[in-house]
């Protein structure tokens, strides 16, 4: 089978003796991009540039590919993250030679027309009885049944208990009026009478409990035909999605072809939220597929291209939700992309994975404060508080080295890798518990000192904004108001420095929450201070280091009771 030609999407690139090319791929989950791939992405955003595509306009993920082809000219494949751009951009971008998807929504949506069709009665005929309210009647139908037979059983039972009063005063004075066989002749009679009312209740139940139970049946029935129609509707959306991602057809430079359902298959995330869908099995996060670097490397593998570089980048103005920089570097996806990846990267030689070298060789700690119970340590920069995935070295490592007879977790609290300052460990198990509920309890006093990119305009101000984990692309954090937990930052400039390129402001921040990036996302979004902290690599740019500092504690001594405060200053 011959092969498609390529130069409808690869675009030369200029040769440079100011730099030798890559020896090895690109890590893609955390990368600084090779000169080439600069020149690539530079060359893209001034396209996007010249046909009115900036930094106000909806923003997007795009990414270049650095290639070489069989005659060994050196070229670049351009990308955007999504099945399609947004409706205001897509007539500007057509002149951009983007790779094309990997899956082919319209032919798909043509082979299963009859399905979708399908899906389309069938969602509307669940419309039309919601609409139609009669689920909600037969509802209300059998609560008022139950009420009105209720009512009428008490007032039955009334007229019982008042009859059998009569009658007793009736025998009552009978007794003393009447001959015994008068006497005998009525009494008969009132027993007649009340058998009479005992069959006259037993029958007005027995209606009464026909009535309730034909109205139960009633909505019964309705709630099986609707749950029918939504079981079907549900089969059929499975049967369309398990179709869809078979649709996803990855290459690799083997010439090996997988599937998306077979990549993802046995695959559960620990966590879930309404944006995942999960069927036989398999879990496929929204947008799985359709990121730029997957749709790159497909393009170039079945067009003989050899990859050699990429850049990824954001463009335009961020989603309401994330934060993200107009033309800053952001690395691939591993929540979408990994397993996808780990084939069509397979027997391409990558750079060394940087996040599994340890950044703590040669760094030291100073203790700052010691007792029985506990101790307070200054954590520096890019030094793990407690041991990850694939590093050991941390604060609690070398604590539980310094200590071995302590007792308890050790950790109280924790500081991202990236901040420095104040970190409290206790000693013993009575302290542990003692200081974490007053963490817990947000009555320990905290205040970060950071760095932010820009000039803010007012002096202080209180940031209220709710967050919750990007399950799309961890560990980012993302603003949510629905689903997002409670996260309140107060802060206060400390001093503007415009001399600066760019511009900085000091701050002190006081978290009253303590939720996973509070302060980085609420510095960094628009709705916060609209402004990154300086060197944050996930919702700014990156630097030398992270520019946040946990400078000032203060709790409650957990064996004396005593005010205890800590202070060191940053380094910035």
């Amino acid at each position: 089978m011959s092969m498609p030609k390529p130069m409808n999407c690869f675009i030369p690139l200029p040769l440079s003796s100011h730099f030798t090319l890559p020896k090895r791929f690109t890590f893609p989950y955390y990368y600084t991009p090779h000169p080439i791939a600069d020149i690539a992405a530079s060359m893209l955003q001034d396209r996007l540039t010249a046909i009115s595509v900036d930094d106000s306009s909806i923003g997007n993920l795009y990414a270049v590919l650095v290639v070489r082809n069989t005659q060994g000219e050196l070229g670049y494949l351009s990308a955007f993250s999504g099945l399609d751009l947004q409706p205001q951009l897509s007539d500007r971008l057509n002149d951009i030679p983007f790779v094309p998807a990997i899956f082919d929504a319209i032919k798909f949506q043509q082979e299963h027309q009859r399905y979708f069709e399908s899906l389309v009665k069938l969602t509307e005929q669940l419309d039309n009885l919601e609409k139609q309210g009669l689920l909600a009647q037969l509802v209300d139908q059998l609560k008022a049944t139950q009420v009105q037979a209720e009512l009428a059983l008490k007032q039955k039972q009334q007229q019982i208990s008042e009859s059998k009063t009569l009658r007793k005063a009736t025998r009552k004075q009978a007794e003393q009026d009447l001959s015994e066989p008068e006497l005998a002749d009525l009494i008969r009679q009132l027993g007649i009478q009340s058998s009479q009312e005992k069959r006259e209740l037993k029958s007005l139940k027995s209606q009464l409990n026909d009535q309730i139970e034909h109205a139960k049946t009633q909505l019964e029935d309705q709630k099986l035909a609707i749950s029918s129609i939504e079981e079907a509707r549900e089969k059929l959306e499975q049967s369309l999605d398990h179709a869809r991602l078979a649709n996803y057809q990855f290459h690799n430079q083997d010439g090996h072809i997988m599937s998306l359902d077979k990549l993802l298959c046995g695959q559960v995330l620990d966590e879930q939220s309404p944006n995942e869908r999960s069927l036989n099995g398999q879990t496929a996060i929204p947008g799985t597929g359709d990121c730029c670097f997957p749709k790159l490397l497909n393009y170039a593998f079945q067009h003989n291209l050899t990859p050699v570089a990429l850049n990824e980048f954001w463009w335009g103005t961020p989603p309401q939700a994330e934060v993200r920089q107009h033309k800053n570097l952001y690395p691939v996806c591993q929540s979408k992309c990994f397993e996808i990846l780990e084939h069509m990267l397979e027997g391409v030689e990558l750079d060394e994975n940087p996040l599994i070298v340890t950044p703590s060789v040669g760094k030291t700690f100073d203790i700052i404060y010691e007792d029985t119970d506990f101790i307070v340590v200054n954590k520096p920069e890019e030094f793990l508080s407690v041991p990850g995935k694939f590093i050991e070295d941390s604060i609690y490592t070398r604590v539980k080295a310094l200590y071995p007879k302590a007792t308890g977790p050790l950790i109280v609290h924790r500081l991202d890798m990236s901040t420095s300052g104040l970190l409290v460990l206790a000693l013993t198990a009575e302290a542990n518990k003692h200081i974490q509920k007053q963490f817990i309890d947000r009555t320990v006093e905290k205040r970060y000192t950071a760095l932010i990119d820009g000039l803010i305009e007012n002096d202080s101000g209180t940031i209220n904004l709710p967050l919750r984990g990007d399950m799309t692309d961890r560990p980012r954090q993302l603003v949510c108001h629905q689903h997002g937990r409670t996260a309140e930052t107060k802060w206060e400039v400390v001093a503007r420095n415009k001399a600066t390129m760019p511009p900085t402001t000091k701050v002190h921040l006081y978290p009253k929450t303590g939720r996973t990036h509070q302060l980085r996302v609420h510095c960094a979004h628009v709705n916060g201070l609209g402004l990154p902290i300086t060197g944050d690599d996930l919702y700014g740019f990156k630097r030398d280091r992270l520019y946040l500092h946990a400078g000032y504690l203060k709790f409650t001594h957990p064996s004396t009771g005593e005010a205890m405060e800590f202070e060191v200053a940053a380094k910035f």
